[in-house]
């Protein structure tokens, strides 16, 4: 199914994969209601982190340079293993098919505290409960269309939390040197690697 937006794009979902993990059926059946109406063409379930976590450890093992799931859609405090449990699970990751999936953490409680540590473990997207189809479906077209590069620094790997650039009257001591970072090439992906240094490694704006 394809959506025409603004801009006169054309996005069909139909060759996605996405994972959805919660622990409430209601609420999956719901999620897989609205990403069939957008067309996407297949949807995997898991009941809790650690039978996602599970799925994503058998995909990791398939053969071929591929992987299974392209986006992970996951509650925040679903359990046994929270949704944060299973971003840290991803984002460490020795496999670059796991390691590099969007991440979408979804939660009826989107306070100031569960967004910052949802961030600061490399999540790609949020999306709060209740969920529409036009919620669903921008964080889907923010995670094709905007990708962001990763970043690796000493405490944190996962997409680049610069979003945006806002004005600022001071010394600027987020700013990294050119010779505290360097590229890394990992296959099909590009890793912005900040070298470990005497001084904690700050990203320039982070939102």
């Amino acid at each position: 199914m394809s959506k025409r937006q603004s801009s006169d794009k054309f996005y069909s979902f139909g060759t996605l994969c996405i994972l959805v993990a919660d622990d409430n059926r209601f609420v999956r059946s719901i999620l897989v209601t609205i990403l069939k109406a957008l067309g996407v063409g297949k949807i995997l379930q898991a009941e809790s982190g650690e039978e996602a976590e599970a799925f994503l450890e058998v995909s990791a093992q398939m053969h071929g340079d591929g992987r299974e799931v392209d986006i992970i859609l996951a509650d925040h405090l679903m359990e046994p293993g929270s949704g944060l449990d299973l971003l840290r699970y991803v984002r460490s990751h020795e496999s670059e098919k796991v390691k590099f999936i969007p991440f979408v953490m979804m939660s009826g409680e989107a306070d100031r505290k569960a967004v910052t540590d949802a961030r600061d473990a490399g999540v790609t997207e949020y999306l709060a409960k209740p969920m529409s189809v036009m919620g669903v479906a921008s964080r889907l077209l923010a995670v094709i269309d905007k990708p962001r590069a990763f970043i690796r620094a000493p405490d944190y790997f996962g997409p680049d939390r610069r979003r945006q650039t806002l004005p600022y009257d001071g010394p600027d001591k987020r700013q990294m040197r050119p010779e505290d970072v360097h590229l890394v090439d990992e296959g099909d992906h590009m890793v912005i690697e900040a070298l470990d240094t005497d001084e904690p490694v700050k990203e320039e704006g982070a939102a």
